[in-house]
């Protein structure tokens, strides 16, 4: 690769990562809350979402700035629709397809919700087709729809790098700094590194949790987090002696699976050496959230979608006319800016490293129809909320101490062999409790939360509609990222009748693995309340 070209791609890299950490991801973030979000994840429930109309003060604030940095892109954005370009255009199209297909908080007003739909979806049909409108989409869905969820990073993340990139590059196409040059090897370093760098911070993240970077290899027991999201309700349908016989087959390749995660997560470091090496890094990624979603029913299906689009058109893109340069330069490039994002100076990945036990916690919920049937009202019943009913909605109703993340994790080695070593109804998770535990009962949330279960469950009675999607279509809807769809209860769904009770129940069951079965330490009733039969809003 030319150094005229390196340097080229070394500065528009730098001149796109300016731009997104010090402009667009803050405008981004400051519109949307303009706009009703909340800044997550300190009112994660029912605060985190708009709950009402947008306050037209407000949109004209937000709409100001971002039509400011649009009619910029639109002067001076890049605008080309070839090679690698049409990657963003893809995760743009796949978080609207997510976010227009949630179903409507029916606890609140429909009408602005509804509102809400349309304006994304103009919006965002505008941006597929003119991409210098993709930040006015990026803001509504974030700001309006709660785009800025963990399962939808990486594409959010792409099309706002792909935004400033266009602007860049334009700016130095029109100032006659770059009137050629390879515009798909900056785009793969930029949109590659993106993608790349959440599963290169996840393995960082894991290298940090022992003794040594090693230690989470050898010592973390994979297994257990099968055995909990089984309990937490994934692949409820199977037998718990199917899933108990592979948990146990799991025990012993354990270690193995822990290294290959880790290969596979910091494949990213390699990745720009070669186009195979790209290939394999991006494939690999692909796989593991395959095998993520087998395992423990988090489906990171945007992931998974826009990481195939990535690798197959980055070799078609190699054998045309602006090819991907791999090699020493974009290595290299690459690198640095994998480096920028651990070090909090780029976009910022979750940190995704715990350590699994076999201890799980959780708020779940039942209801009681007018026939006198129960059933469970599980994760997907809650949408839009389902990602936060699938993890810690609920928790302020717990009076007890706490000692994991959802499905068991924990970040402290001691308590991770405190709970490994537990045995059941003995006073070793008590003891776990009194040293490690953290009470999150709030009761100002608890009241709010039980107001809303009771809202939602009374406009469900009332025949509210719940999908934006008319009955014919509905299998339209787009995959939830959290499968927890099952139980000890049948699901419940409106076709079962009127729902005249709700209880919510604190259970924690721990996996004894020398006897292989799911052993329950707590089922308490922590509420109950009567639903009327039409909606109090």
């Amino acid at each position: 690769m030319p150094l005229s070209d390196a340097a080229r791609v070394a500065g528009e890299l730098a001149l796109t990562l300016v731009l997104y950490r010090w402009v667009v991801s803050p405008v981004t973030a400051w519109c949307a809350m303009r706009l009703g979000t909340g800044r997550y994840p300190g009112e994660a429930l029912n605060g985190a979402y708009p709950e009402g109309a947008f306050r037209p003060r407000k949109v004209l604030l937000a709409g100001a700035v971002v039509a400011v940095l649009s009619a910029v892109a639109a002067v001076y954005g890049g605008a080309a629709r070839e090679g690698l370009a049409w990657v963003p255009t893809v995760a743009l199209a796949l978080v609207l397809w997510k976010y227009l297909t949630l179903d409507y908080d029916a606890a609140l007003g429909i009408g602005w919700q509804r509102a809400d739909r349309l304006m994304v979806l103009v919006a965002g049909a505008a941006a597929l087709r003119w991409p210098c409108l993709a930040l006015v989409a990026v803001v509504l869905l974030c700001g309006r729809l709660g785009g800025w969820t963990h399962h939808s990073n990486v594409c959010i993340r792409m099309v706002k790098a792909a935004f400033c990139y266009s602007l860049v590059f334009g700016v130095m196409h029109a100032l006659g700094v770059a009137p050629t040059g390879p515009r798909n090897t900056t785009l793969a370093i930029l949109l590659g590194s993106v993608y790349l760098s959440h599963y290169v911070m996840a393995a960082w993240s894991k290298a940090k949790l022992g003794r040594f970077p090693w230690s989470w290899v050898l010592e973390n027991r994979t297994d257990l987090l099968v055995a909990t999201s089984y309990s937490w309700g994934w692949a409820r349908f199977v037998p718990a002696r199917t899933a108990s016989r592979v948990v146990r087959r799991l025990r012993p390749a354990a270690p193995l699976l822990n290294g290959a995660t880790m290969f596979v997560e910091l494949a990213g470091f390699l990745a720009f050496a070669h186009i195979w090496l790209f290939v394999f890094a991006v494939f690999g990624a692909v796989l593991f959230n395959c095998v993520v979603a087998l395992t423990s029913g988090l489906l990171f299906w945007e992931n998974i979608v826009i990481g195939v689009v990535l690798a197959i058109s980055s070799v078609f893109v190699s054998h045309g006319g602006d090819p991907i340069h791999f090699g020493a330069w974009s290595w290299l490039l690459s690198v640095v800016l994998m480096a920028l994002v651990l070090t909090g100076w780029a976009w910022r990945p979750n940190i995704l490293g715990w350590w699994d036990t076999p201890l799980s916690a959780k708020v779940l919920w039942s209801v009681e129809t007018d026939d006198g049937e129960t059933y469970g009202l599980y994760n997907d019943f809650m949408s839009p909320h389902d990602r936060e009913y699938a993890r810690t909605a609920g928790s302020a109703l717990i009076r007890e101490p706490v000692v994991t993340f959802p499905l068991g994790g924990v970040e402290d080695s001691e308590l991770r062999d405190a709970l490994v070593g537990a045995r059941p109804f003995c006073e070793d998770i008590e003891l776990a409790k009194g040293l490690f535990g953290t009470t999150v009962w709030d009761e100002r949330r608890a009241a709010r939360h039980i107001d809303y279960v009771c809202n939602l469950l009374a406009a469900v009675n009332g025949g509210k509609p719940k999908s934006p999607l008319p009955g014919a279509l509905r299998w339209l809807k787009a995959p939830g990222g959290h499968l927890y769809y099952w139980g000890d209860l049948p699901r419940y769904c409106r076709s079962k009748g009127h729902i005249s009770r709700v209880e919510a129940w604190y259970r924690e069951e721990l996996y004894a693995s020398e006897q292989c079965e799911w052993i329950r330490l707590r089922d308490e009733l922590l509420v109950a309340v009567d639903i009327p039969r039409t909606s109090r809003n």
